[in-house]
């Protein structure tokens, strides 16, 4: 573009657009704009660096503001931004969220307007395409303070992207991250290499050519490669071209303004520093009237010192202003008036602003008299109603709920086996005696047993020789207690232990219990009771969100009745908990708001003390549901009522306009019944300016009940 055109664009400035190159510990921005089918570039920037998280947006701000220095005075400030990010920030095409939120930061704080972002690698390569006519086939390496960051790119298309921690050697870190690249052999023979400020490039260059990259073992390639590197300020062309390719059908981008990028010394503090506005000659920036600046070789240009730039703050445009006037050789007399001019218009903006913009909200809390009135009132969801009667009209409304809930068992079962044994029965009358099954023998302790089969036992056949037989016996019962020892003497039946008795012929054994959970009435009894409960408020808010406009709900149920109820365990089963799933079918009464009002303010319209008023907003009710009959649901109804002081708000709205709030509230005081007052002013000016608005219009008065 020669210089005469750029004149005509700059009387007629273009919408602009930044260019944001972010990567761990440097920012960089540019500033561009879309003509035809080409991106001209107007100004880059020199970098600013950055370590913590909480330094990004202030480096990012220091960049922006020194790629602004050289922006012509009619530019306006662009505000779309297009991003360039490492690949290792992107995760599925989206960058990833904890670095989308520093872009976020970015943007909230500069009032930037974020249009899209790009790939750092992937924009280089296409810049590449867009420079040489044809595909890049090169291997893309960001140089990180941390890691590498390793693209590869063959025909124009990206093979695959990768990261790798650094070590002390750069030439096994690269072999590492191209080594993950299968079915890519040969790799391309070229290296395209950049880092954040060009600081190790000139190293990182010599060290990967001193490589022997075709050697046997190593990773293919077909020849030596070749090393180029990138400069920073050719990352903010990549970055641009890329994000003007995505607004418009632009397949090249033009600079008009070669701009060097000094390097930063390390142990600069300040990163945001610029060369300052000084005056050159558009051959001295590059440009020939009448023909295309590249066809020229650009002069090179000596930059001045250095100087702190504060982005958009009032020293900024003052800064302006003056080398405006200075440019223009206008007398020092005219400046002062012209700025006498501004500060007297400046203050006659913000006192017009402090008199008419800012509004009041005075909340007046006063000491009600309280009324209550109880009523039985017939609520008809066939759609009669008779106020004068007590007669409202309703809607029925329902809801189903239903849920699950378990809770731990309290209560104990007994278990165990029952002790065994075998006992020679001895019989010592003169006929033979004949046991059935299950009698009972009882030890001398009173624990009972039971013979296990039928047992026939002889008569004695000689005087002090009994007739004898063995049966079998089980306890009675389960326990170690029955564990009887050889010996024991049991009763046998109905019999005289003198004639008949039974002796342990070895030790019982194999009688034990122990205490278990399990189930009991009350645990099936309390877990249905909570669980009832908490459903009923779950089924009170369903069925207030179905609550029409102009409608009251009756917060005691009509109907609460069991759709299903089932417990996993029964009464006496051994568990360590208890589930029960339960369903209630839910029903209230949406009552007619305003016809309940009006049946309200007839009830309380002699109740009203003098010098009070009543107000819909202190009207409340408690419903106690006592019967439904057919249409007909008949509730009673405590009325609660907060009679306030009767209070003039645009009486009181003259008196404190132009007020401080210490004088508003010392007024308010005098109100009748007057509790507190809480003043909020928007805006809230410090000092003397921080007072009721003059405005009566913007001072809202709301008188309420202090509870």
């Amino acid at each position: 573009m020669n210089l005469k055109d750029f004149l005509n664009v700059r009387n007629k400035p273009p919408e602009l657009f930044w260019s944001v190159v972010l990567e761990p510990g440097w920012v960089q921005a540019g500033i561009w704009y879309v003509e035809g089918e080409a991106a001209n570039m107007v100004n880059i920037g020199p970098g600013a660096a950055w370590e913590v998280d909480e330094e990004l947006v202030g480096a990012a701000d220091a960049a922006l503001s020194s790629t602004m220095q050289k922006l012509p005075e009619n530019y306006p400030e662009p505000s779309k931004t297009v991003f360039g990010v490492p690949s290792a920030w992107v995760k599925g095409g989206e960058i990833a969220e904890e670095h989308l939120e520093k872009i976020k930061k970015i943007c909230a704080d500069l009032s930037l307007n974020p249009v899209g972002f790009v790939v750092i690698n992937e924009a280089i390569a296409h810049f590449y395409k867009s420079e040489e006519g044809s595909p890049v086939n090169a291997i893309i390496v960001g140089l990180g303070s941390g890691f590498l960051e390793i693209s590869v790119f063959k025909l124009g298309n990206l093979v695959g992207s990768t990261s790798v921690a650094r070590s002390v050697s750069l030439i096994e870190d690269i072999t590492e991250g191209l080594s993950r690249f299968n079915g890519a052999s040969p790799l391309p023979s070229r290296f395209i290499i950049f880092d954040g400020k060009g600081g190790e490039l000139d190293e990182a260059k010599e060290t990967i050519l001193q490589a022997s990259w075709v050697e046997e073992g190593k990773i293919k390639f077909l020849h030596a490669p070749k090393i180029e590197t990138l400069t920073s300020d050719r990352k903010i062309l990549a970055t641009s071209l890329a994000g003007a390719s995505e607004i418009g059908q632009v397949s090249q981008i033009k600079s008009e303004v070669e701009t060097t990028t000094p390097a930063l010394e390390e142990n600069k503090e300040e990163s945001n520093v610029v060369p300052p506005e000084e005056e050159l000659t558009p051959e001295a920036l590059g440009f020939s009237t009448g023909q295309d600046v590249s066809l020229n070789t650009t002069p090179e240009i000596p930059l001045p010192q250095p100087q702190i730039h504060e982005r958009r703050g009032i020293g900024d445009y003052i800064k302006k202003t003056k080398n405006l006037f200075h440019k223009s050789s206008v007398p020092s007399g005219r400046f002062v008036t012209i700025v006498g001019i501004f500060v007297i218009a400046l203050f006659l903006i913000l006192g017009l602003g402090w008199w008419f913009f800012p509004k009041a909200l005075v909340t007046i809390y006063v000491t009600p008299k309280t009324f209550q009135e109880e009523s039985e009132i017939t609520f008809n969801v066939g759609g009669q109603t008779d106020v004068g009667t007590g007669t409202v009209p309703a809607s029925k409304i329902t809801a189903q709920v239903s849920s699950e809930k378990t809770k731990a068992t309290s209560g104990f079962k007994l278990i165990g086996d029952k002790a065994k044994g075998t006992v020679q029965i001895a019989n010592g009358n003169s006929s033979p005696i004949d046991l059935a099954a299950g009698t009972i023998l009882l030890s001398s302790g009173g624990l009972k047993f039971v013979t296990n089969s039928e047992a026939s036992v002889s008569s004695q056949l000689l005087p002090g020789s009994p007739g004898t037989a063995a049966a079998d016996v089980t306890a009675f019962d389960i326990g170690a207690q029955y564990n009887l020892p050889k010996g024991e003497v049991f009763k046998v039946g109905n019999f005289s232990k003198s004639l008949v008795a039974g002796t342990s012929t070895g030790d019982f054994s194999g009688g034990n219990s122990q205490q278990i959970a399990a189930v009991s009435k009350d645990d099936q009894d309390a877990l249905k009771s909570q669980l009832k409960e908490e459903l009923t408020a779950k089924g009170k808010v369903e069925l207030s969100t179905k609550v029409a406009d102009g409608q009251i709900s009756v917060d005691d149920l009509a109907e609460i009745d069991i759709s299903s109820e089932n417990f996993d365990h029964k009464v006496g089963d051994a568990a360590d908990s208890l589930k029960l799933s339960l369903s209630l079918s839910l029903a209230t009464i949406a009552v007619d708001k305003q016809k309940l009002l009006e049946y309200a303010r007839n009830i309380l319209k002699n109740k009203v003390p003098p010098g009070f008023v009543l107000r819909d907003s202190q009207i409340d009710f408690k419903f106690t549901f006592i019967s439904q009959k057919d249409d007909n649901f008949i509730y009673k109804v405590a009325i609660n009522a907060n009679f306030l002081p009767q209070v003039n708000t645009d009486s009181i709205a003259k008196q404190i306009s132009g007020r401080t709030p210490r004088i508003t509230e010392n007024y308010l005081t005098s109100i009748p019944g007057f509790s507190r007052a809480d003043i909020t002013l928007d805006p809230h000016f410090p000092g003397a300016f921080g007072v009721i608005p003059r405005v009566l219009k913007n001072i809202k008065i709301e008188v309420v009940a202090d509870r």
